[in-house]
Parts: C-alpha cells; structure tokens; sequence
C-alpha cells in the first residue's frame, strides 16, 4: 500500500463517497490512494500515457549539467527523455510533457478526468475485493440445511459491470483524446512545465 502523501490525494475523499464510506473509517487512505495510482496506470493505455506516475527509476543515469542547479531531471516518459520538475514525489501523477492539454495546469488532472480516474479507483477497490473473498461464494448444503451465498457474487459483478459501464459511457461523450507533439513541450527548460 502507498502510504506516502501524493498528488492524488485530494480525490481520496471523492472516491470514499462512491464506496459508501460516509465517514472514511471503512476504506484507509492509503488503500484509496493505492488504488488511485493505480488507476491512472490502469487508464494509461486508453489515454496515450496522458498522465504518467513518477517514480526514482524514471529519472535518466546520465543528467545534463544545468539541469539539477535549475531545479529538473531529465527523464524517461512514455514518450520518450524530458527534462522533468525535481519536486514530484514518488506516485505523484504528472502530465505526459509529449501531449498538448486544453486546460492549463495547474492542476495537473484536467478536472474532465477526474471523473474516470475516480471510477477506475472504485473498480480496482471492488475487484480486489470480490478476489479477496471469493471464498466466502460457495454453496453447501446438508440433508436438512442448504446454504447459498452466490447472490453476493452477483451482486458484486453487477457493480463491476456498472462500473466499466459507467467509465465506457464517460469516455464516449465527455472525454477528448489528447493531441500529440513530436518535441516534448518543455525542450527549453522554463518553456512548459507539467
């Protein structure tokens, strides 16, 4: 589980709501926010790596020589090397330094896809735990007593199903395909920074 604070965390509490977690005792934060990571990786695919997750092994073995006193990293994306900000946390999210957005940033997730990355985390929380208890869907019965247990099996497959439903009809009306470049937009460091 991601323990650590990432710039995903402001949408923890959205996804607490579509699981029904009122009050934010029955899922940990650190559950929410592992699934929120993700999720975005999940989405990544679909997205043409639109957002990507930071992490150490990102960063390139051999660094130009104004790139640290300047504050960046130069490092491997989806896309190809950009010079990358040295503020971004492990499982911070960032935007593909390839790809043209129409809202600037900040914030980093273009609030249209706020909606799909939260529906794909509540899809991963309920997968893993329809996976998780698969066990509990049995049915059994004696001569005198017969247990089934299988409607909640349908039942989380139900949701599951509704879910995807829900994120194929997001992406057919609300969300655009983000536009390719062939330089990263931040070739000149200071030009465009995601």
């Amino acid at each position: 589980m991601i323990t650590t604070i990432t710039n995903l965390d402001y949408l923890i509490d959205g996804v607490k709501l579509r699981l029904g977690d009122f009050d934010g005792t029955l899922n940990s934060d650190a559950l929410v926010r592992t699934s929120l990571v993700n999720a975005v990786k999940f989405l990544q695919k679909r997205w043409r790596a639109k957002y990507q997750i930071w992490t150490s092994g990102l960063i390139a073995p051999t660094q130009p020589a104004d790139a640290a006193a300047q504050g960046y990293f130069w490092a491997s994306t989806a896309n190809g090397y950009s010079f990358m900000p040295r503020d971004l946390n492990e499982n911070d999210v960032f935007r593909n330094p390839f790809l043209d957005f129409d809202q600037p940033s900040p914030p980093i997730l273009e609030q249209a896809d706020e909606e799909a990355i939260s529906i794909t985390a509540v899809y991963l929380i309920h997968l893993a735990k329809l996976t998780s208890s698969s066990q509990t869907f049995v049915s059994w019965s004696t001569e005198d007593i017969r247990y089934t247990n299988t409607e909640s099996s349908k039942s989380m497959n139900h949701v599951l199903d509704h879910l995807l439903s829900e994120l194929e009809t997001l992406f057919k009306t609300r969300i655009a395909q983000p536009k390719a470049t062939r330089q990263p937009l931040n070739t000149i460091i200071g030009t465009k920074i995601y």
